[in-house]
């Protein structure tokens, strides 16, 4: 009886270790003293909110993958409450609206791209946050930008999405949509995607872009949203020139749908999407603990499997096998970082025109 009991009691105890092992943290030896001071003070907040598209980092199902990854790796006992917001201009500037008013922001985290938060910055509403101290081994200098304010999440490329099945060649450049094959048979979109950065002075400058604007505009046959690709695969339009990123389209291939996305070699670009943290947050703490989390290899292959994306310059990334085949073939790709953004002045008025030009023929 005795024997019994002890093995019993064995079993019990290895079933209390094994208990208490799966409720600790998976990585808690591993974080730096600056992140577990970080996620303790995230866990006194207990709440996180945030506001994308439903398109950005994997929308509501995003949001809850990251948060369950963060309770289990990270100890996190912050509630996500996810909200979808409007355009990434839009959300930043009602964030500096509140800002001004002396109110909370309705989202602790500001996540977009160069062009869409680049006029804040003279505002200084964000922190500037030490962000290689909380995660050294995944976060290097170069991922963080202007002092701190941004951190780099992930990548995107502005190119074509075109229908595979129905498309009369197979592009190459964004000169081959000036062929009279593609004439009244493709889209652009409203906000001029992709255009600011080529009529960079480094690329092809204000004059040639526009001028191409110009002479696409007599090729397209209606104006589209980036995530309105439902039109592309039905064959409504063979292609839309040009896309944000390319993230919908590769979802929808993985799905079997004659959709591809193609990276003009004659404009390559690649782009950086952020997130920040404004001073006016309710809790910053939990979004620091967010944003940090999002350099992981769990977090990246989260944003893969929600968003179809990541960084490239992590070790591991799908998108850096994309960016590497172009490079292997002698393509020149223009990093597009906030520094760079803010070099070059002349895309905001070039997109504006490009804009006009493109709205004049909406059909």
């Amino acid at each position: 009886m005795k024997r019994l009991s002890g093995i019993f009691s064995g079993v019990v105890g290895l079933a209390l270790i094994a208990a208490l092992a799966v409720s600790q943290p998976l990585y808690a030896a591993e974080m730096s003293p600056a992140l577990k001071k970080l996620v303790a003070a995230a866990n006194a907040e207990g709440t996180l909110n945030v506001s994308w598209g439903s398109t950005s980092v994997g929308g509501n199902k995003g949001a809850e993958a990251l948060e369950k990854a963060m309770r289990e790796m990270w100890g996190s006992k912050v509630d996500v409450r996810y909200t979808p917001g409007p355009s990434m201009p839009r959300v930043g500037h009602q964030i500096a609206t509140e800002f001004a008013a002396g109110q909370k922001s309705f989202s602790d985290i500001y996540f977009a791209n160069g062009a869409s938060f680049a006029p804040l910055l003279k505002r200084n509403i964000f922190h500037k946050v030490d962000w290689t101290a909380l995660v050294p081994d995944r976060l290097k200098d170069e991922f963080v930008e202007q002092d701190g304010q941004l951190l780099r999440v992930y990548s995107g490329m502005s190119g074509v999405t075109y229908n595979t099945r129905l498309a009369p060649m197979k592009p190459t450049t964004l000169g081959d949509f000036l062929k009279p094959e593609w004439k009244d048979k493709i889209a652009s979109t409203p906000y001029a995607a992709g255009f600011d950065t080529i009529s960079s002075t480094d690329i092809w400058g204000p004059e040639k872009t526009l001028d191409y604007v110009r002479k696409l505009s007599g090729h397209i046959s209606g104006l589209i949203r980036c995530s309105e690709l439902e039109r592309i695969i039905s064959g409504e339009f063979l292609a839309l020139v040009m896309d944000c990123s390319g993230q919908t389209a590769f979802k929808w291939k993985d799905k079997g749908a004659p959709i591809d996305q193609m990276i003009p070699h004659d404009a390559a670009q690649i782009r950086y999407y952020y997130m920040m943290i404004p001073k006016n947050a309710a809790h910053p703490n939990a979004a620091k603990m967010m944003a940090a989390f999002t350099s992981t290899e769990r977090a990246q292959k989260i944003l893969w499997d929600h968003d179809r994306t990541d960084m490239h310059l992590y070790p591991g990334s799908r998108i850096a096998e994309k960016v590497d085949g172009l490079r292997a073939q002698g393509v020149k790709l223009t990093e597009v970082t906030t520094d760079w953004i803010l070099a070059h002045p002349e895309t905001t008025k070039a997109k504006r025109d490009a804009i006009k030009i493109l709205s004049s023929k909406k059909k």
